[in-house]
């Protein structure tokens, strides 16, 4: 059997298959299209079953699976027919094949109107790590079958929706488990409005539990082809997938964040605002070649006699940063006070993206539980990957690390990237999505904010906490927001509320 982190196939827990199945399988006939051991197909069967069905008729002509892996379809077929009491060679509707590229096609005696229902849990196969990512000729192959929804970080998990759609008979329902990151990832926007344009979200399961435990966070769109007959989305929450409560249905390819706000604890905010970052700076984020043209020109403090100060993500704490204070990582080791050597830089192309940097900027940290933003005021900091760097005319250096800062702009980024990050309450930021946060209306207060965040900046681990709050407080009102509970919020995930001063 293929290795599981290359392949991104991680079994589904029989009581989790079998609670989705719940709140999905109407009627039959079913098909997982990517079936694995058929946890679902089981599930599926049994409440079918439950409900009149013969457990023999439906593994033999109402139980469909596929899988690229034999071994997972010679499974599936021996648990159907374990538990229907027929032979596994009578279980001909689970096959071997590639359905997001053979689509209907791989289930001959399939019924033409289509299927009840679609469940399952599809690989996981992101796109930023080697072992998951398409070839060049995947690409190709999967951009034939869907032309529009193929991007260049597309996960395959979005495409089994997309595929799960067009299985559909009118009125059939479909729940595949996906990486949260569905919800708010740019590439995911196209099968977002796919799914949308073709039926209605029912419901969203948003685990919160780790039924996958130290794997991707998880959620499961329960989708049902038929036009949209409420304004509402049902909300499931953690493994039982117990109620709770409903939000508002999305529209076109926005983001899915919002519905699961109120599950990961974030205050939903409309802010007065004047104009976004992006129109006051200059937004950028390093790539994969800037980080490893500094391999070989980064030394000690100590070793270096005339460089550059080289800031890690890890560095970047609210409005300070820890540099020469605290450890970072770099090219596999640890570093105390770690110096890039210009003259050391041998790719003439990131020599010239270093000095470019050199200018007052703020840096951002690009996964975190609120938005962590120091400011560089003298320029000579040299941010690595993934730091998103914003560069604003110096006079507006300390109004944008106010906004950056600030709790409005912390609770509107975790809305807008809400299943983005490693780990269910993290912010993952984006160059982009930096770029599009909104400053404030409210230009007089928006000063009295920018006054605080240099003063909290100047007195570094001194900043109290009534410092810290008093600055939360003005800049909620330069956003025209209550403080409450949003300020709450915002400080119960501040790394300064766990400092030593406190």
């Amino acid at each position: 059997m293929p290795d599981r982190h290359d392949s991104g196939a991680f079994y589904t827990p029989a009581d989790v298959a079998t609670s989705l199945v719940a709140v999905t399988v109407e009627q039959g006939p079913v098909v997982d299209p990517a079936c694995g051991a058929g946890v679902f197909l089981l599930a599926a069967g049994i409440r079918l079953a439950e409900r009149g069905a013969d457990p023999r008729e439906l593994a033999t002509t109402r139980l469909f699976g596929a899988d690229t892996d034999p071994v997972a379809v010679h499974l599936t077929r021996c648990a159907l027919a374990g538990w229907a009491g027929v032979e596994p060679s009578g279980v001909a509707g689970v096959v071997e094949a590639d359905p997001l590229v053979a689509g209907r096609s791989c289930w001959p005696t399939a019924p033409g109107a289509g299927f009840g229902a679609v469940v399952g849990n599809p690989p996981f196969l992101g796109q930023l790590r080697s072992g998951t990512a398409f070839d060049a000729d995947r690409r190709r192959e999967l951009r034939r079958r869907f032309p529009d929804l193929v991007g260049a970080y597309t996960d395959a998990a979005w495409l089994f929706l997309a595929l799960g759609t067009d299985l559909l008979a009118p009125g059939g329902r479909m729940s595949l488990i996906q990486p949260q990151s569905l919800l708010s990832a740019r590439d995911a926007a196209a099968v977002r409005g796919y799914l949308l344009g073709s039926g209605r979200l029912d419901a969203l399961w948003l685990d919160r539990s780790g039924v996958f435990d130290g794997r991707t966070p998880v959620c499961a769109p329960v989708f049902e082809r038929a036009p949209a007959e409420t304004s509402e989305v049902t909300l499931l929450a953690d493994r039982h997938l117990e109620p709770a409560g409903v939000a508002a249905a999305p529209i076109g390819t926005v983001g899915w964040g919002g519905l699961v706000a109120g599950l990961l604890g974030i205050p939903m905010v409309s802010p007065s605002s004047d104009g976004c970052v992006g129109d006051m700076a200059r937004v950028t984020a390093g790539f994969r070649q800037h980080y490893y043209g500094l391999v070989g020109a980064v030394g000690e403090d100590a070793d270096v006699a005339t460089g550059r100060p080289l800031v890690t993500t890890g560095l970047v704490d609210p409005l300070n940063c820890r540099w020469g204070s605290s450890q970072a990582r770099f090219a596999g080791r640890r570093w105390s006070a770690p110096m890039v050597d210009p003259a050391a830089v041998v790719d003439e192309g990131v020599a010239a993206w270093i000095d470019e940097r050199r200018r007052p900027k703020v840096l951002v940290a690009s996964q975190t539980r609120i938005v962590e933003a120091m400011v560089d005021p003298e320029g000579g900091t040299v941010p690595l990957t993934p730091l998103i760097t914003v560069e604003p005319d110096p006079s507006d250096l300390w109004h944008l690390a106010a906004a950056l800062s600030s709790p409005p702009v912390s609770a509107l980024a975790a809305v807008s990237a809400a299943g983005a990050g490693r780990s269910t309450g993290r912010v993952r930021l984006t160059a982009r999505l930096v770029a599009d946060l909104p400053l404030p209306g409210d230009r007089t207060t928006w000063d009295e904010g920018a006054e605080a965040a240099m003063a909290i900046h100047e007195a570094g681990w001194m900043a109290s906490p009534q410092l810290w709050r008093a600055f939360g407080k003005v800049m909620c009102g330069a956003y025209g927001v209550s403080s409450t509970p949003l300020l709450d919020w915002w400080w119960g995930a501040h790394p300064a509320s766990r400092s030593v001063i406190n």
